[in-house]
């Protein structure tokens, strides 16, 4: 800030001073020659002054400038995309051959999505939506997949990768492709893919959130067309999970600004689709209407333990057929006008689970729905305030208006109290209910906000700086099973003194809009002094599990791209590094469950508590089996979608 006051200084005085020169008062006197001399040399020592100061001014400037910028590059982690190698040859042609398309095969099956995806970026903070992932999940291949039990099983590769330990702390892992992949232009797929894929997301310029073991990578060692190795500076317990995709060398773009344009279209350098390593291949997007893929004949085939079919995909081709609204998604199946739907499980779902014209799959997967809140917001900003509402949830109650009635005790009645671990899995503790919380306790939500200063003798509460207790509560519109939630929600936060307002945008703006648009990042990433830190004051959406629920800690770390709540603890950051490399499984489960304390209580950190985990949400997909002889939403692990299993569908002679 002080080198532009510099500078606007210098142009005022320089404004002045020709302001005078070119002034002509009628009543000053005719000067003498004599006069002339001396103003003369006034008017040059006048300059040599001024021009000493202008060096001073530009000198401090600059100097200024440089501490600015070092003081900015040492806030900012440094990624070095050099350490996974050069730009090597590009990769010829695969020799490959299309593939024995199954018996029985044909027909294109027609799924209708909540959401729209706002591009096909998926790693770009501000794209957040499960249509986008599930999308390229027919698309994309990683190194490695997920099971149905949610563990991870070599896709990509031939085999599990071979830990070395080092004996310096760093650890070697080394893999082995399998043999024949090919994306589907008819480029073989090999090692340069995966050491091009961690150059770019270690692109500078890349955009993405999280970087999370990716910034442990020292080097990046290739041997043959398959065989490669990676060198770690730590042990890390998430390293299947961060090569999910691998990205096309021949086909993305140079550097991460240009995989930045290429992602958002799906569109190659050559303004072609990019090509696939997945079931399906990318065709068009209609806007607001449908994107379409086709099989790709050169997939080499699923490794999914859980697949029905290891080879292509029976289907000719699929159609995203976008439909914002959870009653016309159902509507559009009863009609023939769909095939598959991932819907939330509403009770107008009952219809299809009755009728002998669908089948319907439900699975406890661990995706939790949560409210999380914006700490620059001057009320959430005072633990008094986020500790009261934790207290006035009711999460028993939301249980038991959307779940228990399709799903029974499959789900705890008592919703869900940790973001690290999910209810099914052996590590689960529920920190938050220990803590008291989500219970619907109103009565000790009222005595906190009171011991916060704020006067409850009506409703909202208020307080003499803060004003009224007012907290608006976003989520995806068009979404009925949140849009429930918020309403069971708002009642109880109401009993507490507590008003909350209902602000939801369609899907494909929410997240670019509100949490994770660019001024609310610029404005959690600063401590608010960037940005404009009052786009949004509660978020309400899913956050995804896994095997390996370290990758949580990045929507929590201090300054991540992912973290739109403006948290910022450098134990927690510390503590999160520690738990990734702990070894042993048993030791690395307690970690995580102690990091979960930092955002869930206040017992680690008497300023954490910004996330109120309320449920585990069940995937609930319902498939037209009168048409439909084979479904493949079976899906295995976490976060697979309806296309996950793309190539299971079949269509009934």
């Amino acid at each position: 800030m002080r080198s532009k006051w510099l500078r606007l200084l210098a142009a005022l005085l320089a404004f002045v001073l020709i302001a005078a020169a070119c002034g002509d008062d009628d009543d000053d006197p005719v000067a003498t020659g004599e006069d002339e001399a001396a103003e003369e040399e006034a008017a040059e020592e006048e300059a040599a002054e001024e021009e000493a100061a202008e060096e001073e001014a530009t000198e401090e400037e600059a100097a200024e400038e440089e501490a600015a910028e070092e003081e900015e590059a040492a806030a900012e982690p440094e990624f070095d995309p050099a350490v996974c190698g050069e730009r090597g040859e590009p990769n010829g042609e695969s020799g490959a051959t299309p593939g024995e398309i199954p018996e029985g095969a044909g027909g294109t099956l027609i799924w209708a999505p909540e959401q729209e995806p706002p591009d096909m970026h998926l790693d770009d903070p501000s794209n957040n939506l499960t249509a986008t992932a599930w999308a390229r999940q027919a698309l994309l291949d990683g190194l490695y997949g997920l099971t149905a039990e949610t563990s991870f099983y070599p896709e990509l590769l031939a085999q599990e990768a071979t830990v070395n330990d080092n004996g310096d702390g760093s650890y070697t892992l080394d893999y082995v492709l399998r043999d024949g992949l090919t994306w589907s232009d008819g480029i073989a797929l090999t090692s340069r893919d995966v050491q091009y894929t961690c150059r770019i997301i270690l692109d500078p310029d890349y955009l993405i959130g999280d970087r999370t073991g990716y910034d442990l990578i020292t080097s990046f060692d290739i041997a043959s067309d398959t065989e490669f190795s990676i060198t770690y500076s730590a042990f890390f317990a998430g390293h299947p999970s961060i090569f999910e995709e691998i990205y096309p060398s021949h086909a993305l773009g140079e550097t991460g600004a240009e995989a930045n344009d290429n992602w958002r279209e799906f569109t190659s350098i050559t303004g072609d689709p990019l090509p696939s390593s997945g079931p399906m291949k990318f065709v068009e997007w209609d806007r607001g209407v449908k994107l379409t893929m086709e099989r790709n004949e050169l997939y080499p085939g699923s490794t999914s333990p859980s697949a029905q079919n290891n080879g292509l995909a029976y289907v000719d081709g699929v159609e995203m057929v976008f439909v914002p609204d959870t009653d016309a998604q159902i509507n559009a199946l009863l009609a023939g006008e769909g095939h598959v739907i991932n819907a939330q499980p509403q009770l107008a779902f009952e219809q299809l689970a009755t009728s002998e014209d669908f089948t319907v799959l439900t699975q406890a997967g661990p995706v939790f729905e949560h409210w999380g809140m914006n700490l620059l917001n001057p009320h959430l900003s005072d633990p008094l305030v986020r500790e009261a509402m934790a207290l006035a949830m009711n999460k028993a109650e939301v249980m038991e208006g959307l779940y228990t009635p399709i799903f029974g005790d499959a789900l705890p009645a008592e919703g869900l109290g940790n973001t690290y671990w999910m209810s099914n899995q052996p590590a689960y503790v529920d920190n938050a209910g220990a803590a008291g919380y989500g219970q619907g306790n109103t009565d000790a939500a009222r005595a906190n906000l009171e011991a916060a200063g704020y006067d409850c003798s009506s409703t909202p509460c208020t307080h003499p700086e803060r004003g009224a207790l007012s907290l608006r509560v976003g989520t995806t519109g068009g979404n009925e099973l949140r849009e429930l939630q918020q309403q069971l929600l708002q009642a109880r936060f109401g009993d507490a003194g507590i008003e909350i307002t209902i602000d939801n945008v369609p899907g494909s703006d929410y997240f670019s809009e509100r949490p994770f648009s660019e001024e609310a990042i610029a404005a959690a990433t600063s401590g608010g002094a960037e940005g404009d830190p009052t786009i949004w004051d509660v978020t309400q959406f899913a956050w995804v599990g896994g095997p390996w629920p370290g990758g949580q800690s990045a929507s929590y770390l201090t300054g991540n791209g992912n973290n739109p709540y403006g948290y910022a603890n450098p134990d927690f950051d510390a503590r999160s590094v520690e738990c990734d490399a702990t070894v042993d499984d048993a030791e690395r489960a307690d970690c995580y469950n102690e990091l979960d304390k930092y955002v869930t209580t206040l017992e680690i950190d008497p300023n954490g508590l910004f996330m109120m985990p309320i449920t585990q949400k069940p995937n609930f997909f319902g498939c037209l089996t009168s048409v439909l002889d084979q479904c493949g939403v079976g899906s295995d692990g976490n976060d697979a979608g309806p296309l996950s299993h793309v190539f299971d569908y079949r269509f009934g002679s």
